[in-house]
């Protein structure tokens, strides 16, 4: 059988070293769940980040703003080209120092008030007390992110909101074999990316909402251990 080879693009992003990306003061990624259910998010939080989807038709992957995204080959370690159509982000939390350089994933917590979200930081208040690089992603039907590590979740914790009825498949690789979700619209979801994971689109639009945080500051903490 044929291994897959894991890349770890995330390592050498953000904080800048191998070790600083592996331990940090969390739980590490085998004492959580691989994806946990936090909650729902109100129709019109769903409305509200498709309608900057639908409005702003940019990619800050490799952006002067978004400086975090340009310190590994999207192509080579996700499968993601930046000259392409198949799958861009709108970064909604920027950096917040005046060194644009810093490749730490905490400094990306300044809110972009260019983005009206009369809806969605009062719901993501009711789940987080803080939260960083928040994003909004859209990935083209046929396409594949590839199997990668992005950090342990003793660093920084991944959730995501679905904002479409599509046909995709998050898949996760833990000790145990691999485990797959199928999101639904409107639905929140903590994503344990401390494992090899990817993500598959069938025939549709794929749209999410992405953000990080610190395990400290998710409100329900009992819900994602294993």
């Amino acid at each position: 059988m044929e291994k897959t080879k894991i890349e770890y693009p995330m390592q050498d992003m953000m904080l800048g070293t191998k070790r600083s990306r592996i331990k940090g003061t969390g739980p590490r990624r085998h004492e959580l769940k691989p994806f946990v259910k936090l909650g729902l998010a109100p129709h019109y939080v769903v409305k509200e980040l498709n309608r900057i989807l639908d409005t702003h038709t940019h990619n800050d992957i490799g952006g002067d703003n978004y400086n975090i995204t340009n310190s590994t080959d999207y192509d080579k370690n996700f499968g993601i080209s930046k000259t392409d159509d198949t799958y861009r982000q709108i970064l909604l939390q920027g950096n917040s120092l005046i060194d644009k350089e810093s490749l730490d994933e905490y400094t990306y917590n300044r809110w972009d008030n260019g983005y009206k979200l009369r809806y969605t930081r009062p719901f993501l208040d009711k789940l987080f007390d803080r939260t960083v690089r928040f994003r909004l992603s859209e990935m083209v039907g046929h396409h594949e992110i590839k199997w990668h590590i992005d950090t342990d979740t003793s660093v920084a914790c991944r959730a995501q909101i679905c904002l479409t009825d599509d046909d995709s498949i998050f898949e996760f690789k833990t000790r145990n074999g691999i485990h797959k979700l199928k999101m639904r619209k409107g639905e929140c979801w903590f994503i344990n990316t401390g494992w090899s994971h990817r993500v598959v689109s069938n025939n549709d639009l794929r749209r999410t909402a992405i953000w990080s945080y610190h395990f400290d500051d998710v409100i329900n903490k009992d819900l994602l251990w294993a």
